[in-house]
């Protein structure tokens, strides 16, 4: 009975990753079509909070194992390795990079932000058990 529940447990834990690498490369894409498409760049930095949500959810998922937020990073890796490719209207690249860095931004504060909300679920819990 065990090893059956084990064995469920890493299925939970490639799906987590699955879906982190998945979401990562969708929401990556939705930026690169933004890109594309001829938004202003500051309008492309909202993109930060859906990754930002994202990675707030996978973390709340996977029960707080920080190292899971990392496969979003690596699944928009490659569709932010190439934005940061292209040129702004001056030639720099300096605003397809502060893109990418928002992503990688808004993934460390997501996760920031549900390491924050289990503790203070967790403090919570502590202080009705001990009252």
């Amino acid at each position: 009975m065990k090893e059956m529940s084990n064995h469920r447990s890493h299925w939970k834990t490639i799906l987590i990753i699955v879906t982190a690498l998945i979401g990562g490369f969708l929401l990556s894409f939705l930026g690169f079509s933004i890109l594309t498409s001829g938004f202003p760049w500051l309008v492309q930095l909202v993109m930060i909070l859906p990754f930002m949500l994202l990675s707030y959810g996978i973390l709340h998922w996977s029960k707080g194992a920080i190292g899971v937020c990392a496969f979003i990073g690596i699944g928009a890796a490659p569709l932010g390795l190439l934005i940061m490719q292209f040129r702004d209207t001056n030639g720099s690249h300096l605003m397809p990079i502060l893109i990418v860095t928002g992503w990688l931004i808004g993934i460390c504060a997501g996760c920031y932000w549900g390491r924050l909300s289990r503790k203070s679920s967790v403090n919570s819990s502590k202080d009705v058990v001990s009252s």
